[in-house]
């Protein structure tokens, strides 16, 4: 039997990496955090009500199990039921429309029923207060963490919808980092440079793999009283980040996941960081192949009851990350050849060069972003 939510999440993995490929495009340069699943959910409310060519771009280049609207509708409600009453993971969903336009009965149940979306109306042409109750919005479901995502200047007489995605997480480790074993150490952001970080320490059972065709140690830190945990990549080499970025794109981290170790006794350095990320993703989209929605051949003729033509003007990301001695905060608004190991010293995850990593359970990657330097 086809597993439409396995393909989902294996889709949504492919997708993390392909995005994390481009937004590193010419080298990783700057710490980075984005949600491949906020992004992917964004774009869903906009595939809803897609229908042709500009459908089939959106489900091809997101990477959806299927082209048929309630089958992804399914496996996105699949998720949102999975979190509903999470006390870790937030997830959220609006679509503001223009006063004096309605949307389609078939749309919004859609929106309703399937992604959990809140429907409003406003006039975009009080650009100003418009960008206030959006952003006034994201800041609250991300409980603070992601202000000011979007600009007046976005908005006009001619905006008809804005969709909306927020997603906040907070959690903490299952293995808590004791803050009297954090000490200053040297992070090697080139083969000859290096930074101050405060690195976090401990010892204790945890996923752990090495991955001989990635060239990577990997290593998985569970959050405690949940099945969502961080997935941290280390290159071997101090400038392999690049590297692991291209390899990345032919693998699947779902398959990787079947491949970690589980319960090894790991000595773990790690580094405390904060980090906040916006991008603007309409040239990223296109290079996923979704171009349609930008032009003015895009076919949303199953939005609004008007028979006015939608095109995409922007889509705005931004993401944060936290990760301390308790936990993780972050909010936005292939089968592999192990290595035998001897066993009788502990492994060592010194994580001193910059690495990928990844908040997901071991499905659905929510948030994904590379460490590379001191913010």
């Amino acid at each position: 039997m086809f597993d439409f939510n396995l393909e989902f999440a294996r889709g949504g993995a492919a997708v993390a990496t392909e995005l994390f490929e481009l937004l590193a495009a010419g080298g990783v340069k700057q710490n980075i955090v984005f949600s491949p699943f906020s992004i992917q959910t964004c774009v869903a409310l906009a595939f809803a009500g897609a229908s042709g060519e500009t459908a089939d771009q959106i489900a091809e280049g997101l990477k959806f199990a299927s082209n048929f609207h309630p089958e992804v509708a399914t496996t996105f409600a699949f998720v949102f039921d999975k979190y509903k009453d999470s006390e870790l993971l937030k997830i959220a969903n609006k679509v503001y429309v223009q006063q004096g336009h309605e949307l389609k009965p078939d749309y919004q149940t859609e929106l309703k029923e399937s992604y959990n979306a809140e429907t409003e109306n406003v006039n975009f042409e009080d650009s100003e207060n418009v960008a206030a109750t959006i952003n006034s919005w994201v800041e609250d479901k991300t409980a603070g963490k992601i202000k000011d995502l979007v600009q007046a200047s976005a908005f006009s007489a001619l905006t008809r919808l804005v969709l909306l995605n927020a997603l906040h997480f907070k959690g903490l480790w299952a293995h808590k980092f004791e803050e009297e074993q954090t000490v200053e150490d040297d992070f090697w952001i080139s083969e000859e440079e290096s930074v101050k970080v405060q690195y976090m320490n401990q010892k204790a059972k945890f996923g752990y793999g090495f991955f001989e065709e990635l060239d990577c140690q990997a290593l998985e830190l569970p959050y405690k009283d949940s099945d969502l945990s961080m997935l941290v990549l280390l290159p071997n080499e101090r400038e392999g980040l690049k590297t692991l970025a291209e390899k990345l794109k032919s693998v699947n981290l779902v398959d990787l996941a079947g491949n970690l170790e589980a319960n090894e006794d790991v000595v773990v350095q790690l580094p405390k960081f904060k980090v906040e990320y916006e991008v603007e993703l309409t040239e990223t989209l296109k290079k996923l192949g979704i171009t349609k929605i930008f032009s003015e051949e895009a076919e949303f003729g199953n939005m609004l009851e008007s028979p006015e033509p939608l095109q995409v003007s922007n889509v705005f990301h931004k993401a944060v990350i936290e990760v301390n001695e308790e936990g993780t905060e972050a909010a936005a608004a292939t089968a592999m050849i192990m290595m035998t190991r001897c066993l009788l010293i502990p492994l060592q995850f010194v994580a001193d060069r910059p690495f990928f990593y990844a908040i997901w359970n071991k499905r659905n990657i929510l948030f994904a972003g590379a460490f590379v330097n001191a913010p």
